[in-house]
């Protein structure tokens, strides 16, 4: 399942992916979430007066492809502890960057073993996750995977403008796609051509999207122009995975309202 597509555009790295989950025998759904936000704070150890004195603090931009279960599990188990985290007094210092992508790392390898352990090549799990390194003053980005041979291994990419990780079941068919020096339409446009080919049933659904805005990670909803109706008209819609959020699902004259970003298509 899945297609993904992460770059760095000039000092921002920018996030893509598709919607669809796949069930084997039982076939795929497009409610799918791939492209997710994780905030973090570093603190430093406690001063005399009890406070711990925040070092680093941010968004971290994530997107995953392999098992659903791997990734949410990767997702959830990270959450909470990213939130809150310590630089042990005996440690040489904050590495920024570094330290969060050593954590994250044998976290999914927990993980990872377990759950290929039981599911074998059905487990595997690839993610890509970014950040700003408080360390190097930039935004960096690691990709984590489990290979054929069921070893893990972490390397940072997106390094250079124009770099781009490709990962999930449509990565052969984006690669073939892609020109040389894409940028944001250009790869958004690769994405639905793949989503749209019948021949790649394990990609599909709607485009999700995330980019950071200094040191925060912003997932945004995708707008899209549907079909024209019976009277020729067509609504503008734009979706977070499978929700809709200017639908009628949504249009309340009371009460709650999505106020989600968008990223505009359509112009």
């Amino acid at each position: 399942m899945t297609l993904c597509i992460v770059w760095r555009d000039g000092s921002n790295i920018k996030f893509v992916s598709d919607s669809r989950l796949s069930f084997g025998s039982s076939g795929t759904s497009d409610f799918g979430i791939k492209v997710v936000r994780i905030p973090f704070h570093i603190y430093g150890p406690n001063e005399s007066s009890g406070a711990k004195p925040l070092i680093s603090s941010g968004d971290l931009g994530m997107a995953f492809a392999g098992s659903a279960i791997g990734a949410l599990m990767v997702k959830e188990a990270l959450a909470e502890v990213l939130y809150s985290m310590q630089v042990v007094p005996i440690f040489r210092g904050y590495g920024g960057m570094d330290s969060i992508a050593d954590f994250i790392f044998r976290a999914y390898e927990v993980i990872s073993k377990d759950l290929c352990a039981t599911l074998y090549e059905q487990g595997r799990t690839c993610i890509v996750f970014a950040g700003y390194c408080a360390v190097q003053s930039k935004l960096r980005a690691f990709h984590i995977e489990t290979d054929t041979q069921n070893q893990r291994h972490k390397s940072e990419v997106l390094i250079n403008d124009g770099e781009m990780e490709i990962f999930g079941n449509g990565a052969t068919a984006a690669r073939k796609l892609i020109p040389n020096g894409a940028r944001e339409r250009e790869i958004i446009g690769v994405l639905q051509a793949v989503i749209d080919d019948p021949s790649v049933p394990s990609v599909g659904g709607n485009i999700q999207y995330g980019s950071f805005v200094g040191s925060k990670f912003q997932p945004a909803g995708v707008a899209k122009l549907s079909d024209r109706d019976e009277l020729g008209d067509r609504g503008i819609h734009y979706w977070r995975g499978p929700l809709d959020l200017n639908g009628s699902d949504f249009d309340q004259a009371e009460g709650l309202t999505p106020n989600f970003p968008m990223l505009d298509l359509i112009r």
